[in-house]
């Protein structure tokens, strides 16, 4: 209670609702506000037909609905986030080791679904579908910067394999429970973070080699297993195999079904040109991309909006990753340090995933573009963590102000 009282008084002594950056803040909203309108557009002829919801029709502002009910709740939550919760709540140990707790039940429940693409990582209640991964990357990461600061120390000095495995166990526990979901994109995005935290934190560089030697021999493990599981139960033709031939050539001719997303993909690129066709006058989203909402949603940016369009979702993308950069680069401590850099680089390889997947430069691995594919759950998240980035930034606007008195 003491606790929460102390940082009430600093944020209010901070007036971090005076100093929220404005630019995060429109740069969010105009990404939010153009999600809506590519999810509208790549969905509302599809969904006359059942295109994207197992065959059954519904109304053409179906997805609209629910995405712009998401938006609105994602931006509530990053202008709460950002003025109202400090950050330095997250520095509270036993709030993180409750919220452990959830995050393990929430990992769990997705085993009791039925599997979607492959991959059990969702959480269905009627209407509502919610991909606790999403939540746990963002806990990993605040867990992360957690234990890089209170430990670093002795992050310092020469540790054992073992005390590095005591100390990183949580994030290592949930990304095993992510790898168990046989989502392998989340998984490696996951550890992509891991992995880059730990590159950037100030620990011996003795640990850093032992980490990321534990998080590779796992991450190669945990492949094998893939494959193995695929050549004795699938015959080489899993999904997962299936997206990696696709990938080496998406033009054979025994891969003409899987390759589909791939090619209609290329088609809309070429398609858009410059310029673009025209708000609305996208053809690959009449049946040949199923995934237009989702994580094709930059092919049908690219085919509407053109070349141009595309770079100005990666700007806006970029501005925001800049500014959460530095937010990190800037602040005093390593607990905003560390989180804002983690943030930074989940946006970063979630966005490279996504557009290598989709351009085929990398293999397809069911990642959404951050703020703009079709998903609450993803929008939701991700606004949060900006939100928690932001109110880093308003706390190094009040330090270098002080400064400069």
């Amino acid at each position: 209670m003491k606790f929460l009282k102390r940082l009430h008084r600093s944020i209010k002594h901070e007036k971090r609702h005076v100093r929220l950056d404005w630019m995060v803040a429109l740069t969010l909203l105009v990404l939010l506000i153009l999600s809506c309108m590519m999810v509208y557009s790549a969905s509302m002829i599809g969904n006359k037909y059942g295109t994207f919801t197992s065959g059954i029709p519904v109304g053409e502002t179906y997805f609209l609905q629910r995405q712009a009910s998401w938006a609105i709740l994602a931006y509530i939550a990053f202008l709460t986030f950002s003025v109202v919760i400090p950050f330095e709540v997250f520095k509270n140990k036993q709030l993180l080791k409750t919220g452990f707790i959830i995050m393990v039940i929430l990992l769990i429940i997705p085993q009791l679904m039925p599997a979607i693409n492959g991959a059990k990582s969702w959480i269905r209640i009627g209407g509502f579908s919610f991909q606790p991964s999403t939540l746990a990357q963002l806990f990993i990461i605040i867990y992360m910067a957690f234990i890089l600061e209170t430990r670093k120390e002795k992050l310092r000095q020469i540790c054992t394999s073992s005390e590095l495995l005591k100390i990183f166990g949580i994030p290592l526990a949930l990304v095993t429970l992510i790898a168990m979901q046989n989502d392998t994109g989340m998984m490696l995005i996951t550890l992509s973070v891991i992995g880059i935290m730990t590159l950037c934190s100030n620990m011996h560089s003795q640990n850093v080699k032992k980490i990321l030697s534990l998080a590779l021999i796992a991450g190669i493990a945990v492949v094998l297993l893939f494959m193995l599981k695929g050549a004795l139960f699938n015959n080489g033709t899993s999904y997962r195999t299936n997206r990696l031939k696709v990938f080496l050539n998406p033009f054979s001719e025994d891969l003409a079904a899987a390759a589909d997303q791939v090619i209609n993909s290329y088609v809309a690129f070429g398609n858009g040109g410059l310029f673009g066709r025209g708000l609305g006058n996208s053809i690959q989203k009449l049946g040949y991309l199923p995934e237009a909402h989702t994580d094709f949603i930059l092919a049908i940016i690219a085919e509407e909006l053109g070349f141009l369009g595309v770079v100005f979702v990666v700007s806006l993308l970029l501005i925001l990753i800049g500014k959460v950069i530095f937010s990190g680069t800037k602040s005093r401590n390593t607990f905003s340090a560390m989180y804002s850099l983690g943030f930074a680089s989940l946006l970063v390889v979630q966005g490279v995933v996504n557009i290598g997947g989709v351009t085929a430069s990398i293999p397809m691995t069911g990642v959404p573009l951050p703020f703009i594919s079709n998903g609450g759950s993803s929008i939701l998240i991700l606004s949060i963590g900006l939100g928690i980035a932001t109110n880093i930034l308003s706390h190094v606007k009040y330090l270098r102000s002080n400064r400069k008195k």
